[in-house]
């Protein structure tokens, strides 16, 4: 058997999550037995103000200013928050965000730039980061998506001296998928995925999210109905209704930088021009689905034609801190799936008002969501203090590397209770997905990678077998404040869950060496990109 690393494929059968809620009322049915009512949840929506000039107003406007509408219709506002409110508290530490202040989530996009666009992208970061304070003034979170994973660098920190810390030890790479058009479609799954992963970890945090995407997210995709069969235009469009949806309950905004020199003449990417096109009332992703669509959709912004990307990112931050927070109770709450407008407008007729463009209602049709389902349940795992033995799973052979504060370890994986499905060549293979944790002592996330795995086996019934050991090696960076590393594989179809923990005394004992020097090789021959259906 052979155990090689893949991406996070999307299993394109995504169902949206409901912005609304079931409540148990105080009231009883004439039986005598209780009544379950249909209530919906507060909308929050951050708004950014802007006039003729595109500057941010932050001051001098009240609640009556605004006006809400949701599918046309008028929206009482709930609550108002002005932007002063928007400050993170004294007390605050480098790693807690109150909710009271916006956080950044850097994204730094290996997986859709080129090898040189990446060089320029940790280049103009590093600048960003120099000019900043020792101490930032909000939480910032530093990740990474390359070739096959989706890789948390740094939490949440104020420390610039951690955040140039993990700029500094992320390895050169290829990126080879967007080297080669046969990846097509797994860069727009990664893609879409990392932006479901960010929500799902963030949803929990109080307070605004700006993802600050620095790189071209993934490829675009045209929904045209007759190149794709209907069955998979429609749970297409349902993987990106609930990706939407996903974004704006986690009160995420996406603001996506593209590097490079500026293009002459009038040529703009999709993504450019979607990002500037004005959203109606139908589904905005009725033709392209592109990350432009989903800056329009989360109050976010594009730069393109630009190559100041230290200033683009400080424009990010700054439009994304200045905001006005207004919530409202939807007074509609059918449960068709269909797209649901959210129009704020303000009296003075010279400002303008920046913020998502609306939601999915929530359908009662929609399949179950089951691969939501389980990167919850495996979020979960990586955090709890329960152990996991349902896969067979061990850590070995751990080995320090000082110089990039990362730890290199052998995972051992039996093949006992693993689900193997036959495969078009002949083979059977068991799908996995492996996650690895540095955790603090509250069992805090610090850093983090998350990957595909497929075990394959040449035989036509592994089950008959005698148990088979895998094993391959995985390196996570261990930041200063990590008490242990857990990792946990989950088998995909079968749904059972393995895990296995390092203590930080294991690994400050182990031998150490030099971070070895990446090597800048394609994909092997064997690993070969999806076609498009």
């Amino acid at each position: 058997m052979k155990l090689f690393p893949v991406l996070l494929c999307p299993a394109i059968l995504l169902t949206v999550i409901s912005v609304h809620k079931l409540s148990a009322q105080g009231q009883q049915s004439p039986s005598g037995e209780p009544k379950i009512q249909v209530t919906s949840a507060l909308v929050f929506l951050d708004v950014t103000v802007l006039d003729k000039k595109g500057r941010p107003v932050v001051s001098g406007l009240t609640e009556d200013d605004f006006t809400i509408t949701e599918d046309k219709e008028p929206q009482p506002i709930f609550s108002f928050e002005a932007p002063e409110t928007h400050v993170i508290a004294p007390a605050s530490g480098d790693s807690n965000p109150d909710g009271k202040a916006p956080v950044t989530i850097l994204v730094l996009d290996l997986l859709n730039s080129s090898f040189e666009d990446f060089a320029y992208i940790r280049y103009e970061v590093r600048q960003f980061l120099k000019s900043q304070p020792l101490q930032l003034a909000s939480p910032t979170e530093m990740i990474v998506i390359g070739n096959e994973s989706l890789e948390m660098l740094q939490s949440f920190t104020r420390s610039r001296t951690d955040l140039l810390n993990a700029l500094s030890h992320l390895p050169a790479a290829l990126p080879f998928k967007h080297m080669n058009g046969a990846f097509f479609w797994e860069r727009f799954g990664q893609s879409l995925d990392a932006l479901q992963q960010i929500a799902l970890q963030n949803k929990g945090v109080p307070g605004r999210k700006n993802i600050v995407w620095l790189g071209h997210g993934g490829p675009n995709v045209y929904l045209d109905t007759v190149v794709f069969p209907p069955k998979f235009e429609y749970e297409l469009k349902q993987y990106v209704h609930s990706t939407t949806n996903m974004l704006v309950d986690a009160r995420i905004s996406l603001f996506v930088i593209y590097p490079g020199l500026p293009v002459r003449g009038n040529t703009m990417s999709f993504s450019a021009e979607q990002a500037g096109v004005e959203i109606g009332e139908d589904d905005p992703f009725a033709g392209d689905v592109n990350f432009g669509v989903f800056v329009n959709e989360t109050g976010g912004k594009l730069f393109f034609n630009r190559n100041d990307v230290d200033m683009e990112i400080k424009q990010s931050e700054r439009m994304g801190a200045e905001y006005y927070t207004l919530t409202y109770q939807p007074q509609n709450v059918d449960s068709n799936g269909r797209f649901r407008r959210i129009r704020v407008t303000l009296r003075d007729p010279n400002l303008r008002a920046v913020t998502k463009a609306g939601y999915f209602a929530p359908d009662k049709n929609a399949p179950l969501d089951r691969r939501q389902q389980r990167m919850m349940k495996l979020a979960e795992a990586v955090q709890s203090t329960i152990p996991f033995n349902a896969l067979d799973v061990s850590l070995s052979g751990v080995v320090r590397h000082p110089d990039s504060e990362t730890a290199e370890f052998t995972v051992q994986l039996k093949s006992k209770n693993l689900t193997f499905l036959p495969t078009k060549d002949g083979k059977d293979a068991a799908n996995l997905i492996v996650a690895a944790a540095s955790l603090n002592e509250d069992r805090t996330i610090l850093a983090s990678r998350t990957q595909g795995a497929t075990l394959l086996s040449a035989t036509e019934d592994p089950s008959g077998l005698p148990e088979v050991v895998s094993r391959f090696q995985l390196t996570i960076r261990v930041p200063r404040k990590t008490k242990s590393v857990r990792v946990v594989i989950e088998d995909q179809d079968g749904g059972r869950i393995g895990a296995a923990d390092l203590d930080r005394k294991t690994i400050d004992a182990a031998p150490a060496t030099e971070t070895r020097a990446p090597q800048l090789n394609r994909r092997p021959p064997d690993h070969v990109g999806p076609a498009a259906p």
